[in-house]
């Protein structure tokens, strides 16, 4: 008799056991959902209270990736802004990018570049003198040693569309004529800018394992500015492998239907180390 007591009794010990740890354990998943919910509230609430504070009105999932310090203000117009739409790389690479104009916004996705110290820059100016004005964006495609890709666009302030570009290489094809000639322990060089004759380069170094161009090639570092209330270019030419000569300058104009390259003139003017140097 005893000892179906006590098998009684351990049946009735286990039942409560395994009710209590059960009841625990729903009150513990319980708290968990609770602890999401109240982190989802406060995701919308910092949400909220940037729209509140007239910051640039971000979803939720924006606001959390975004700062203040990746958003580039226009010093010709506070509200017109450009931030990425992604931030790759710890912050460093813009992934796309978001143009914000007077409240409207435009993503163009393939818009890809350099963040930090090289952070996009954002103008809102009348290029040419015609009375309207015209939005430029200016990054950082990509550096490293002896390469600087610097980029441009311009951008309909009304469509918030780009405006075609004559690119570099169409420009070089146009207006730019070169010849590198290649002589033991000599190397000269000689440009033609749309019929202009720049002062011959002539450069005394060890040629016999050099590889060299026939003509200067222009892309490898290229600086875009805004200078003056025009958008203007350097485009460096190399006649060899991280080996520069001068400069191919102009400035951006509208002809056409299209922005073309004005006022060109090619620059052979003589950098310390240090300008190549501060590519790296």
């Amino acid at each position: 008799m005893k000892t179906w007591t006590g098998i009684l009794l351990m049946i009735v010990l286990a039942v409560v056991t395994i009710s209590t740890t059960s009841a625990a354990r729903t009150s513990n998943e319980q708290k968990q959902l609770n602890i999401v919910d109240q982190s989802s509230q406060t995701s919308a609430v910092v949400a909220s209270n940037i729209e509140t504070m007239n910051e640039t009105a971000f979803t939720t999932k924006e606001a959390t990736s975004v700062k203040e310090e990746d958003i580039s203000v226009a010093p010709e117009n506070e509200n017109v802004r450009l931030y990425p739409m992604k931030l790759e790389g710890s912050g460093y690479i813009y992934n796309g990018m978001v143009l914000e104009v007077n409240g409207k916004t435009q993503e163009f996705s393939k818009w890809q570049g350099e963040g930090g110290s090289y952070k996009p820059e954002v103008h809102e100016l009348d290029l040419n003198g015609d009375g309207k004005k015209e939005i430029v964006v200016l990054f950082t495609a990509g550096h490293g040693t002896g390469i600087y890709l610097g980029e441009a666009h311009i951008i309909d302030p009304d469509t918030l569309e780009e405006m075609k570009m004559q690119s570099l290489d169409d420009i070089v094809k146009q207006h730019v004529h070169s010849k590198v000639s290649v002589a033991p322990g000599q190397v000269t060089i000689n440009v033609t800018v749309d019929g202009v004759h720049a002062e011959p380069s002539l450069m005394e170094e060890e040629t016999s394992d050099g590889v060299y161009n026939g003509e200067l090639k222009f892309g490898g570092v290229v600086y875009y500015s805004v200078e003056n209330g025009k958008l203007v270019v350097s485009a460096s030419g190399a006649y060899g492998m991280g080996l520069y000569d001068g400069d191919l300058n102009f400035a951006y104009d509208y002809k056409d239907g299209e922005w073309q390259a004005v006022e060109l003139e090619y620059s052979t003017e003589e950098y310390e180390d240090e300008y190549y140097e501060s590519f790296d």
